[in-house]
């Protein structure tokens, strides 16, 4: 697992193993035997990653960014969606064995291995890993992950091989193992004496010439990113020979493989999902991860209009669960919590699910000091009311959502403007100048509860709402560090409950997983973390293609 961006983003702990509603074997091709070689095109949306840097910025946590850090690191140690708990697979961590924990559970020892090195022949050693870490661990360079670094008391590299993370308290074991091993190396030899976020004096963050993983940034442009083979990769050689990451929009993904033009679409809008299934040289996969997609909709409690509960509950009031199912072509189930519905070990269901009900939403409206006049709402000062709602244009799902809620407001008097943004300039917009009404937000859903700490903790690093309540960030405090897992439970039921009677943000759905590759890609089986490629014990290093 590609080190800190993998743990932070995706680890959380989930004991039900995911069940697979079709493919459950991989992708085979009868006809034709595997080779190795070769190069595997995937349509992917979003274009390229602004940057390559191993510790980005939040406006940059992106899939894009995402797949290339899965292919060009290697992580200490990785998560092993079979089993759902962390391991050391020889073919590409960095560590020679599980840590050494100290009695105390706070102090982690790691070893490396003799054989690692960088694409460039160098050796990786633990000055690399300190020199991740001093740099990656200054709030000033706004890395999307310092929530977790800050838990981290102390790391030291006594000699070329051993790493040493101390905790700051005590943590659930699968949290405390993730933090632990969640920093990897950056090639000190090479980023030495070059500033850490310019581009401009490090060439290194746009196009990184020297990695840890099993492939190399060959080309980075606006139409496509390569990678090819990395010839000194240290672990177990890819049978691909390049992999190309082809940008496309909504409407593009599909035909792409349908011409055959790629061989993995990475991503589709629901709405194709049975023009694929019929598609003859397709495989098309569906499943249910055991950790989920979710939409919601985010309101910014900066806003005065926004900052009444009243309001926020007056406005989802007006939505119907069921009306947004059919947007994402009936892919997806209602979600009335912070974890989704599969998330079964986590999930509280006793909490306020907000049902459709348009009389109650007038009346709330009406108690917070608002009137209508005759189809226009306005407010004390007799302004009418207007909302932005932000969705990204990648996203079609989305944007029929917004259209909707858009719509829906209109009932209650509130002039909704709907605004499309290119998907970057909208993680921009939203998670870093927080400037926005309404967002349609959409979020990954991790393993372990303490996961959705960086959005709901007054100073989360993905906070966007703006929303603080400090007994929510008490909870969140001591959920971090019970090792019971009852009581960890009752505090995370309660972390859930209180959050959505807040109501800083409103989730709508959860999303089932698909994808879809050319028949003549093998090796390819549903990862029960949810990302195939991202989140599959690495499985991509043993994809081929059928000759």
């Amino acid at each position: 697992m590609p080190k800190f961006r993998s743990l932070y983003w995706l680890a959380s702990l989930l004991l039900l193993l995911a069940s697979c509603t079709s493919a459950a074997s991989p992708t085979q091709n009868p006809g034709g035997a595997s080779r190795k070689g070769g190069v595997l095109r995937v349509a992917t949306l979003g274009g390229a990653p602004k940057v390559l840097h191993p510790y980005p910025e939040p406006q940059y946590n992106t899939t894009p960014l995402a797949d290339a850090l899965t292919l060009m690191e290697s992580g200490l140690i990785d998560l092993n969606y079979d089993t759902l708990d962390y391991w050391v697979n020889p073919d590409y961590c960095l560590a020679k064995d599980m840590p050494v924990i100290s009695p105390d559970g706070r102090t982690f020892t790691f070893t490396l291995r003799d054989d690692i090195k960088w694409s460039d022949g160098q050796p990786i050693t633990s000055a690399d890993f300190q020199f991740a870490w001093d740099n990656a661990s200054k709030p000033e360079n706004d890395f999307v992950g310092l929530d977790d670094l800050e838990r981290i008391a102390s790391f030291t590299t006594p000699d070329p091989k051993t790493i040493v993370v101390t905790l700051k308290e005590p943590l659930a074991r699968f949290l405390a193992m993730g933090i632990a091993a969640g920093i990897g190396p950056v090639p000190k030899h090479v980023w030495e004496g070059k500033p850490w976020l310019d581009p401009n004096g490090n060439p290194e963050i746009l196009k990184p010439t020297v990695v840890s993983g099993p492939f190399i940034p060959k080309e980075i442009s606006a139409e496509r990113t390569t990678f090819v083979r990395n010839p000194n990769y240290w672990g177990k050689a890819p049978q691909l020979d390049e992999i190309d990451f082809i940008a496309a929009s909504p409407q593009t993904a599909l035909e792409l493989a349908k011409t055959q033009q790629a061989e993995w679409v990475e991503q589709f809008p629901p709405s194709q999902f049975t023009e694929a299934k019929q598609i003859s040289t397709l495989n098309v996969i569906d499943w249910s991860g055991a950790s989920g997609s979710y939409r919601s909709i985010e309101f910014n409690l900066r806003r005065p209009l926004l900052a009444d509960k009243r309001v926020r509950e007056a406005l989802v009031r007006a939505i119907n669960r069921a009306d947004l199912i059919q947007f994402e072509d009936n892919l997806a189930v209602p979600q009335y919590g912070l974890y989704t519905e599969g998330n079964t070990k986590w999930v509280n269901h006793n909490v306020e699910h907000y049902d459709y009900d348009m009389n109650k939403a007038k009346s709330l409206l009406k108690d917070a000091g608002y009137t209508l006049d005759g189809t226009v709402l306005k407010d004390r000062s007799g302004q009418p009311v207007k909302v932005e709602i932000l969705f990204p244009t990648t996203s079609q799902p989305r944007q029929k959502m917004a259209a909707y809620l858009q719509q829906q407001w209109k009932q209650l008097g509130i002039d909704a403007t709907v605004t499309g943004l290119e998907f970057n300039t909208f993680v921009d917009r939203a998670q870093r100048q927080k400037d926005f009404d309404i967002t349609m937000g959409s979020w990954t859903a991790g393993l372990d509860p303490d996961g959705i700490r960086s959005q709901i903790k007054s100073d989360g690093t993905q906070n966007a709402t703006g929303y603080s309540n400090p007994r929510v960030d008490q909870l969140m405090d001591q959920g971090a560090v019970e090792q019971d897992e009852g009581r960890r439970k009752s505090i995370y039921d309660e972390v859930q409950k209180t959050v959505m009677d807040d109501l800083p943000m409103f989730p709508t759905v959860t999303l089932k997983n698909f994808t879809a590759f050319d028949k003549k890609v093998q090796g390819v089986s549903p990862s029960k973390g949810g990302d195939i490629l991202t989140a599959n014990n690495m499985q991509v290093l043993s994809w081929s293609l059928a000759q």
